[in-house]
């Protein structure tokens, strides 16, 4: 597999934990071992996938392909902060202050690494077809 496909997968792949913590915080009584290890598989993957892009991104750019890395670093780096506010709120044990950063920091983290993904996607999925990597 190349690595243009292993992104698309890392893809595939971060919107299944997405999806379960989806699942996790609309339940009325929230699961939190769930949660927590959901949460801990979702940062670890998305830092695997945040390396792998800043290694691929570059050469595919030095390529000819129209990759904007500069944004694409920059919403890297616009995720940081909410990941950082929802570990220490997870890690605080106060059940109303959870709540509060699963509906707040987690629904913007969701919503940013979708937007993040559909717009590389649209660069992979058009590269596919043309790829050396």
């Amino acid at each position: 597999m190349n690595q243009i496909q292993e992104l698309i997968q890392e893809h595939q792949a971060i919107e299944r934990e997405i999806l379960e913590l989806e699942t996790v915080i609309s339940e009325e009584l929230i699961n939190y071992p769930n949660l927590l290890r959901t949460c801990e598989r979702l940062y670890k993957m998305w830092n695997t996938h945040e390396t792998n892009e800043e290694r691929v991104f570059p050469v595919l750019s030095k390529q000819g392909y129209v990759i904007p890395v500069t944004i694409m670093h920059f919403e890297h780096m616009a995720l940081k902060p909410h990941i950082r506010k929802l570990k220490q709120t997870l890690q605080s044990g106060n059940d109303f202050e959870i709540k509060k950063a699963l509906h707040i920091n987690l629904k913007i983290i969701i919503a940013k690494i979708r937007a993040h993904i559909e717009k590389e996607d649209e660069i992979l999925y058009r590269i596919i077809p043309h790829e050396k990597i």
